[in-house]
Formats: structure tokens, sequence, C-alpha cells
């Protein structure tokens, strides 16, 4: 008896049917349109990736516990991308001395995480990714965030469905270490990274409990870090100050929401990213929707990234995922009607082989250039009434009889 296999997909990952993949091209679509709106160029890399690279820059959990990788043939040491912005810096680096910077590049690749699949998270997902690369902290980050608030703007998104989030690692490490949890630092960055995950009580106790390195903090330390979270009192004025010695902090509080009136920013000390190459400015965007509490996307600045292949670059970008976005356009019914999207469809019933070749020479000719589709029903013999049954079930608005 012959072997039979499962029809379902690898577990944490999707086959997209025609009206799913209709709902990612949209996304695709929408995204291309603003980047290259804005004078970004569209780039694309391997799948395959030196794995080194990821377990060396991309934190123990992005670049070991989810990591798909193994031994070629060649016994060399690959994964399946986790993230695109590795592969990014790679081919940068690969033709440093002919580019022209700052390069402004995105890709839409799709990439593979071995991680426990929940609700808008996959294992293999596609995600946006952009990146300018070659400006020092300032102006453009002023530019990413513009990018930002214009990509949820061109699916019709206003700011009481998303808001966008910023904060800067360095500012929070000089506030870590003036408030004495300097040795502290690691496991303070875990609570704040799920902050917005659980509730006030549970981090209160994840803090004070500490992990197997870290002891817990004391219950002054534990309030000091609530008031920094609530902004309040005299943690949140000195975070101020210290963010304000900051030119890009400085710009981006004084003028991101002049140029995008119609958008929530918010100075967060909340927001870590959890990716170790990070160095400076680091970003979220979160639904306004109560069912979904999980940032929409991230990304930051990464100055040092692409010392792993000797060379040196300023950069800032960050990634965007389709399922994400799938849940936030659902989640505020923001898909266009597809179904009154009217194409044309104009079924074909040719009788012999001879009406096929009128069919190629003239007819598709004509239907192309009126912008319609076609289907060719080749069952000659078949009753001629139920041929076109078949053809108005298949979606076709006409038929046309070529005896």
């Amino acid at each position: 008896m012959p072997t039979t296999f499962s029809s379902q997909p690898y577990k944490g990952t999707r086959d997209f049917y025609p009206e799913n993949l209709q709902k990612r091209n949209y996304i695709f679509n929408k995204w291309r349109e603003t980047l290259v709106k804005f004078g970004f160029l569209e780039y694309e890399t391997s799948l395959l990736e030196n794995a080194e690279i990821y377990i060396a820059k991309s934190g123990d959990e992005l670049g070991g516990k989810q990591l798909y990788n193994f031994y070629d043939k060649g016994d060399r040491f690959v994964a399946l991308r986790p993230e695109q912005t590795p592969s990014l810096a790679r081919i940068v680096a690969n033709k440093f001395g002919d580019l022209k910077f700052p390069l402004r590049w995105f890709s839409i690749p799709n990439c593979f995480r071995y991680e426990q699949p929940q609700k808008g998270r996959f294992r293999e997902h596609w995600q946006l990714n952009v990146d300018i690369i070659g400006l020092q902290a300032g102006g453009a980050e002023l530019e990413i965030m513009n990018i930002l608030a214009e990509l949820f703007k061109s699916f019709g998104a206003t700011k009481n469905e998303f808001k966008i989030m910023y904060n800067h690692r360095e500012v929070l490490d000089i506030w870590l270490v003036e408030a004495g949890l300097g040795e502290k630092k690691s496991l303070v960055y875990a609570v704040l990274d799920d902050w917005f995950k659980l509730s006030l009580e549970d981090n209160k106790s994840k803090l004070a409990k500490g992990n197997d390195e870290i002891p817990g903090l004391t219950d002054p330390e534990i309030q000091t870090i609530v008031e920094l979270t609530q902004k309040t009192g005299n943690s949140w004025e000195k975070y101020l100050k210290i963010a304000h010695t900051f030119p890009e902090i400085e710009l981006l509080l004084n003028s991101v929401s002049k140029i995008q009136p119609d958008v929530e920013f918010d100075f967060n000390p909340c927001i870590i990213r959890g990716i170790a190459y990070y160095t400076g400015v680091v970003f979220e965007a979160f639904d306004k929707n109560p069912a979904n509490h999980r940032a929409l996307f991230g990304g930051g600045r990464y100055d040092n990234l692409m010392e792993l292949f000797d060379k040196k670059a300023p950069a800032i970008g960050f990634g965007f995922g389709d399922a994400t976005m799938n849940e936030f356009l659902t989640n505020w019914n923001l898909w266009p009607d597809f179904e009154n999207i009217q194409i044309v469809r104009v079924g074909l019933m040719p009788f012999s082989d001879s009406d096929l070749v009128k069919i190629y020479n003239d007819i598709i000719p004509k239907l192309r250039t009126e912008g319609k589709t076609w289907e060719i029903d080749y069952d000659y013999q078949r009753n001629e009434e139920k041929r076109w049954i078949s053809l108005k079930k298949r979606g076709c608005i006409e038929v046309l009889k070529l005896n």
C-alpha cells in the first residue's frame, strides 16, 4: 500500500490560497508604493546565510533557540534567515567601496524562526525591512518615524487605531547606573521588554524575584522602576534630563509631532527591543485594539552591526511582519472590499482546435487591451449548457461561444 502524508502545512507555516494571497499581495503592494514614493530602492538576498552571523549578533533568543540551522553537504554551518538586517549588512559590506551612501533600501523577505506559533506569529513569515545606512543619529531618526506613520496611513489607519513608541538604549543605560541599578541591567531590560504584556503586579513580582544570575530588586528599587514606567516623579524627571542630552531624542521630542500631527508618538522607557545589536533609538508600534497587546513591529539604530564584516557605517531600520499587519487590518476593518473590485472574467467556449487558434490570435489580445481576464473550457464534447454553467460557477461574468 503506498505511503500517504498529511495535507496540512508544516507547523507554523501557512498555505496561501488565492483569497489569502490577494490579501498578502495587497499589503506588499501598499508597502512598495509607499517606500518607492519616499525614494527607497528594493533589494533581495538569499534565504540561506552563515549561521554564525546570527549567533554572533542577534542575541541568545533569536541567534540560538529560534534559529533553523544545519550543516550542508559541504559541512558549512548555515541557517534559514530569522531576520533580514544581518544579510543587509553583509551585502553592503560586500560592495562597500562601490556604493553611494546614504543608502535607503527596503526588502520583503520571508524569514524563519523556531518559536511557538500563536495568533499573529508563525515560524515562517514575510517581513518588510526598511533601512537607512550611512547617516549618523539625528535626521535619519525623524525620517524613519515619518515613514512609519505614512505606512500606517497608506492603509487608512488613524491615530485612534495605532501609536508609535520610542526610547533610547543609552538613555536607559545611564539612568540605570545613576539609579544604582547598573549591575541589574539585564534583569530590568528583560522585565521592561515585556512590560505591556503583563499586569503591574506581575511585573513587580518578576523584578522582585530576579533570576539565577541577578538577585531581585528591593521594594524601593521596584518603586523607582514603576515610577519610571508610569512617567511620574523624580525618576521620570531624571530620565527626561538625560534624554535631552541626546540630539536625536531632542529632535524627535520637538519635531516628530509637528510633521505628523495626526499620529500619536510616545517617548517611553519600556521600549527595549530584545535584539542585541541595537545601539541607540529603538521603537515599536502598537495596535490600540484591546484584543491585541503585542507590538506590531519594531526597529532601531544599529551602528555596529557591520563590524562583523570589518566595515563601519551607521544605520537605522525596522521590520514589519505580514501576519501582524494582517491582524491589524482585520481588527479595524481596514481591508478593501475585494469582492466588489470588479475584474471582468470572460469564459471562452471553443468547439474545435481551430477555435483555439482564433482564441489565442484574435480574442485574447483584444481582452487584454480591455483589461479583462479569461478562462477557456476545453471540453468540446460536453453538453453546451453544462459548459456554460461551469464557466459561470468559476467566476466568468461573460461567456463567449465560438461557433
